[in-house]
């Protein structure tokens, strides 16, 4: 069966690709690239253009090019901070008590993937996820205007760990062509399968509550993270483990992913704001791929981290550098206490230093 997907990238200075790849042409208004094969399909030379493309169409890079030696965040006032990470904590705790497991319980039905959910920890996970973003993203989200919605969160999230789990779990990998149809042909599941139901209450949710406008905007960036994952499926392959290959991968992944999310909360969020938390995912996702080393080199996935193909200055620099670039463009005062700041500050002390490095002095 040949299918013919078609992305509409509406407002936007691009040029259209064809099903080849190999001519293009300028527009001005409204953009389209038709490709003659589901993506699920292409090898990895084809998903590598056409994430070139959709990186381009929203103007967000694959590189990172700040670098600082520290960052210029005053930590003095943590007492302050703590008062309110407890509070925000004891209220992520009766919204997942009240709200998410609620949601998560319906999986309860469907084996095998209900237990393979939980023992890869991709339900326990869901808690963490809440609490981390509960403490640490309700400043940056109203620094850009924004507000941390609990529920628009949680449905995002359980959507995306459905989705991930189609490409890491064997006994989910059944359900990756039915989101590769909803994400690139806008295609809505329909289904009896409690798993692709719930997929599909928790997108419906974010649609109802965003409008069709944004949503499909929030749905262009999906796109993006919908190829890097399919081509993060080639980090199992030794040809595909250069540091260029990785880092374009590795930023797009974690990039998009964080932007996706902070459009939720902020869609009024301006260009300087959406590149600074772009960029700030990208390298949040190698320190995520630190936290996972053991695991990732138990089953053979390589990272930049494995891999040591980024030094622990160049890693710092480049964090401390993206974390003051996010400080200057989303306001963010040095000198205020501020829960974002103070978990990238976290982050930077607990895995990148004594984690990170210690790694790379060990062998």
């Amino acid at each position: 069966m040949q299918y013919c997907y078609v992305i509409i990238l509406s407002y936007w200075n691009l040029n259209m690709m064809d099903a080849k790849y190999s001519q293009s042409q300028k527009y001005n208004h409204r953009k389209k690239i038709e490709l003659k094969k589901s993506p699920v399909e292409m090898e990895y030379d084809e998903l590598d253009v056409l994430l070139d493309f959709l990186l381009t169409s929203a103007n967000l890079s694959s590189k990172i090019d700040y670098s600082s030696d520290q960052i210029n965040y005053d930590k003095k006032r943590r007492f302050w901070l703590l008062l309110k990470a407890v509070y925000r904590l004891f209220i992520a705790q009766l919204f997942y008590m009240k709200y998410m497991k609620k949601k998560v319980n319906m999986l309860k039905n469907l084996e095998p993937a209900y237990t393979a959910l939980r023992k890869t920890r991709c339900l326990k996970n869901l808690r963490t996820y809440l609490y981390l973003s509960k403490v640490g993203l309700t400043d940056l989200a109203k620094s850009v205007g924004g507000k941390f919605d609990d529920k628009l969160f949680a449905n995002f999230t359980i959507a995306t760990m459905l989705y991930d789990a189609s490409f890491d779990i064997q006994v989910c990998r059944k359900y990756l062509k039915d989101f590769d149809e909803f994400i690139m042909n806008d295609r809505r599941i329909v289904s009896q399968d409690e798993y692709l139901s719930l997929f599909q209450e928790s997108v419906d949710y974010l649609r109802d509550n965003l409008g069709e406008t944004a949503f499909n905007k929030f749905m262009n960036y999906v796109k993006i993270e919908h190829i890097s994952q399919l081509m993060s499926i080639y980090q199992l392959s030794d040809k595909y483990e250069s540091k260029e290959d990785l880092m374009k991968i590795t930023f797009a992944k974690g990039g998009i992913s964080a932007l996706a999310l902070m459009y939720l909360m902020a869609p009024n969020m301006n260009e300087k704001e959406r590149k600074a938390i772009y960029e700030l995912g990208a390298v949040m996702q190698i320190i995520d791929d630190i936290s996972d080393m053991k695991e990732d080199l138990k089953t053979g996935i390589s990272t930049l981290p494995n891999k040591k193909l980024l030094s622990y200055q160049e890693l710092k620099k480049m964090y401390s550098g993206t974390v003051n670039n996010l400080m200057k463009k989303c306001n963010m005062k040095a000198n205020r206490p501020n829960g974002t700041l103070d978990m990238l500050c976290w982050f930077d002390d607990i895995i990148l230093e004594k984690r990170y490095d210690a790694y790379l002095k060990s062998k």
